[in-house]
């Protein structure tokens, strides 16, 4: 009964639209992981790290277009609890993972049995809904099958996110193989309803000094069909960079709204009447900010609340919507101030040197590439990325914005660029100590690490902490200089390690093809790295005012 039970959860999944499987090896999960690792038209990927493992896991959701289920398994015990934080980002970034955590039987379960821990609800509400399977036998087949397609609908079903399936397991463990290696094809994924046009909606888009404003969440179909209607009605789109809207260069899209908006004068000269936003909050702060008074609408569900402002209003719908309205007519003056905010700001980073060995000149150097999905680390990388990554360049930009940790990025990265023709990572030396192990998955699928190491925690170089505390306090508790060679780390895993001293070298490196997985580190200096960029907002600050004035 176990062989067909088994058979009957992982095909189901499989049937459901589950193509792949991380596995945490371990005993009490032998009979899933053989079932998933025979079945025929499954993906299996083996990583012992199950920290590691989950944010491959997580990356993998996303490394087509549209998310897709992606399955975990381990095995009983504190091994499930190593996957609590990429549930957590995957709960927040509403990302479909299905978690199969093997469990001893329940009379096994809080009478000091080994490798035991309360596993029924482990994830909270963290999850979308939590199942505690029965034990294999003939009465729950009907069941099982019931489970596993609920669980990529649930997991699929907007809010997207994790679902837990605990599988308590009785030994013999070990499973007939045969039956494991049938099994039905990778089935197609829901799709759900879009929503039609509304009254609302079109009022909205009425507005004649609008503002649209699209972030995080966003597929690139839909990040298209907003910027042709935008284009089409001439009113102005600021792109977050994991908008995907940066991969276009047209007179109505903006990159470079989170250093204009920290002058005064531009602020006001370009406050809309009512800003129309979608997908997720932005990662610029100054947007934040500014736009705490600016009445906003937010197209999406319900359950995707992300205003920090606590003053917008939500508007069930979809982007698609746009395909069905008319055209609207929208104050060219306030176009014109946005298109001037922005050549300003363009001019003077086109007058930076671009060849000095600076964070934001790596992140300029990326506009060389000619396609290919980069994944950006938190904390500074995404916040340069952020600032400096102009229009027009063709990369698929992702990151971990749910809960915003640096914990498990270069795991996910690998997931999220697998399927890629060519794949990138931007990170920080500290991030990436975080997820050192994530290494040895790194060494099956080529990936350029562009390592920035400041020896710390940069981002709090620009923090008040800097500023108000003792450096004999500041650095130890904050800096947190580490001063790992990198390249003994490397070679450690059986990676290629170079150190980058020049842009040029940068970008001559990004140039040549690699079959490898190759870390480039750029060293670089805290201090020296907060007056450069303080210098660059000094620059712009003067140059917007004078314009403005």
């Amino acid at each position: 009964m176990l062989t067909k039970w088994m058979h009957t959860l992982i095909d189901t999944l499989v049937a459901s639209g589950v193509r792949d499987f991380v596995i945490s090896p371990g005993s009490r999960s032998t009979p899933l992981a053989i079932a998933a690792f025979l079945h025929p038209s499954s993906r299996t990927h083996v990583l012992v790290d199950e920290r590691s493992a989950s944010f491959f896991a997580l990356g993998l959701t996303r490394t087509e277009e549209q998310t897709r289920p992606v399955a975990l398994i381990c095995t009983s015990g504190t091994a499930a609890t190593n996957y609590f934080s990429a549930i957590t980002e995957a709960n927040i970034f509403e990302l479909p993972l299905i978690v199969l955590t093997a469990d001893r039987p329940h009379e096994l379960r809080g009478v000091g049995a080994p490798q035991v821990i309360d596993q029924v609800g482990l994830y909270g509400k963290q999850v979308r809904h939590a199942f505690d399977l029965p034990l294999p036998e003939e009465q729950s087949l009907s069941y099982v099958a019931h489970v596993a397609t609920r669980s990529v609908l649930l997991a699929m079903t907007e809010p997207a996110g994790p679902v837990h399936i605990n599988v308590p397991l009785r030994e013999p463990l070990i499973p007939e193989l045969d039956p494991l290696r049938t099994g039905r094809p990778v089935g197609t994924l829901p799709r759900f309803a879009e929503q039609v046009t509304t009254d609302e909606l079109l009022a909205l888009l009425s507005t004649k000094r609008l503002l649209i404003v699209i972030g995080p969440q966003l597929s690139t179909v839909d990040t298209k069909i907003i910027l042709d209607y935008a284009k089409h009605s001439q009113i102005p789109v600021l792109a977050d960079p994991l908008s995907q809207g940066r991969q276009y260069k047209t007179d109505t899209v903006f990159a470079f709204y989170d250093t204009w908006l920290k002058n005064e004068t531009v602020k006001t000269a370009a406050k809309p009447d009512h800003i129309l936003r979608f997908g997720a909050m932005p990662t610029s702060k100054p947007y934040l900010l500014w736009s705490h008074d600016i009445p906003t609408t937010v197209v999406g569900h319900a359950a995707n609340w992300r205003a920090p402002q606590l003053h917008t209003t939500l508007l069930a719908g979809h982007p698609s919507q746009l395909r069905m309205m008319p055209v609207t007519k929208h104050d060219p003056a306030y176009l014109k101030t946005i298109q001037a905010a922005e050549k300003t700001v363009t001019n003077v980073f086109a007058s930076l040197d671009q060849n000095d060995l600076t964070e934001y000149n790596v992140v300029r150097a990326l506009n060389t590439l000619q396609g290919g999905s980069l994944f950006v680390s938190n904390s500074m990388p995404i916040r340069d990325i952020d600032t400096f990554l102009p229009t027009g360049t063709p990369l698929r930009l992702l990151a971990n914005r749910g809960a915003n940790g640096i914990d498990g990025i270069l795991s996910s990265a690998v997931g999220a660029t697998y399927d890629a023709q060519e794949r990138y990572l931007l990170v920080g030396d500290l991030a990436f100590i975080h997820d050192v192990n994530g290494l040895m998955m790194a060494r099956t699928r080529p990936i350029t690490i562009l390592l920035i190491n400041n020896t710390g925690g940069g981002i709090f170089n620009f923090l008040p902490q800097q500023q108000q505390l003792e450096s004999e306090v500041f650095e130890p508790l904050f800096g947190t200089a580490q001063h790992l060679d990198f390249g003994h780390i490397a070679a450690g895993y059986g990676i290629n390690h170079q150190v980058v001293t020049s842009i040029s070298e940068l970008k001559t490196r990004l140039a040549e093809p690699t079959t490898v997985t190759r870390i480039l580190e750029i060293r670089t200096d805290r201090a020296t790295n907060v007056l450069k960029h303080r210098a660059i907002w000094e620059q712009t600050n003067h140059a917007l005012t004078e314009y403005f004035q």
